[in-house]
């Protein structure tokens, strides 16, 4: 019993990848017992725990962890009776055990997501692979949307947008719009997910991150720097994440569909801007040599609102860029999505498909 209770973590990080791997084998199983299940009162406890506060939680879980860390090695250099070695064995197996208990919590407060029916089958969308035609046509089509929806926040084509939806109710607007949408599909939709914009301006771009979804604290956060123009569409699809929907191409796809029915044209529009700048890297891609020349089509105030997206995304370069890409393409690929980092593309297939179903 205490070897058990020493080694508990460890024993119950087994079990839980057991148990991870019978929801792998299983969607249905993972999709009814613990997605619409189990989860539902995790999200509740979550918001209960932490949605009052008037700051991230985060900050309480990155100060936590300092101290930690800092107990840590002081009890490497501050003990006195045993010897070094016998200090750094404690330590390392202090080590082991804290990433298992992070490993399994994680799996518990959100990991199973990750493994729950697949948002084609749950939608019975047709399988859709666009070609480079089918690409540039969708992307016509987009940029006639787009412009025309742009018209109704700026009349002045030559101009740039210098507006943004009002900070003080941007996290209620998207979460209502996400959770309108998710209700319509027939998802739950439990508790009110906080959205954050944590530490300092660019923090989560250096890192190469628009945003992230902390299952610790059940908190749906976004970079501060962001251009205006992306961070409602950015909140929605960590709000997505939060909802229990681990794909990001998934949520790239609920966080369109969510915000392009919106009542609010500043809202829409944001939606419709960042699916055509998908489109536009995926035809960029594919035609290289042409695509300069179909920019060079676009109003002169629409060329300026994409310019200043990517002048404030090229203020916070990224910290070991391939590094990262390679780490969360592996990440992603442990979880099932065989893809990897290319699952973020998977918005375009979705779009079309929804599109073509009516």
């Amino acid at each position: 019993m205490a070897l058990l209770k020493k080694y508990f973590w460890l024993v119950f990080l087994l079990l839980t990848l057991a148990l991870r791997a019978c929801f792998h084998a299983f969607p249905g199983f993972t999709e009814q017992l613990y997605s619409r299940g189990i989860f539902q009162g995790i999200r509740y406890g979550l918001d209960f725990l932490t949605g009052w506060l008037p700051f991230p939680f985060t900050y309480v879980l990155f100060a936590g962890l300092i101290w930690w860390g800092a107990r840590a090695i002081r009890s490497i250099f501050v003990s006195r009776t045993d010897s070094l070695g016998r200090r750094l064995l404690q330590a390392g197996r202090r080590v082991i055990l804290f990433g298992c208990a992070v490993v399994a919590l994680f799996y518990w407060l959100w990991g199973f997501n990750y493994d729950r029916i697949s948002i084609e089958q749950q939608l019975a969308l047709p399988e859709v692979h666009p070609d480079s035609a089918d690409i540039k046509a969708a992307l016509d089509e987009q940029t006639q949307r787009v412009l025309q929806l742009r018209l109704t926040l700026q009349p002045d084509t030559s101009k740039a947008i210098d507006t943004a939806f009002p900070a003080d109710q941007l996290e209620t607007a998207v979460r209502q719009e996400v959770i309108v949408q998710l209700a319509a599909l027939h998802f739950p939709t439990p508790g009110s997910p906080r959205g954050r914009q944590p530490f300092w301006k660019g923090f989560l771009l250096r890192f190469g991150a628009a945003g992230i979804y902390n299952p610790f604290s059940g908190e749906c956060n976004i970079d501060r720097a962001l251009h205006p123009l992306t961070k409602p569409i950015n909140l929605a699809h960590e709000l997505c994440h939060g909802y229990g929907f681990g794909d990001e191409g998934t949520c790239n796809f609920l966080a369109y569909l969510a915000l392009e029915k919106s009542q609010q044209p500043y809202l829409r529009y944001t939606a419709e801007l960042d699916f055509w700048r998908e489109l536009a890297i995926a035809y960029r891609q594919s035609a290289p040599e042409a695509y300069p020349a179909f920019r060079a089509t676009l109003p002169t105030g629409f060329r300026s609102d994409l310019d200043n997206i990517y002048r404030i995304l090229d203020q916070y370069p990224e910290f070991f860029e391939a590094f990262r890409y390679q780490l969360y393409d592996q990440y992603l690929k442990s979880q099932g999505i065989s893809e990897g980092m290319a699952n973020y593309g998977k918005v375009i297939p979705l779009v079309l498909a929804w599109r073509q179903r009516g």
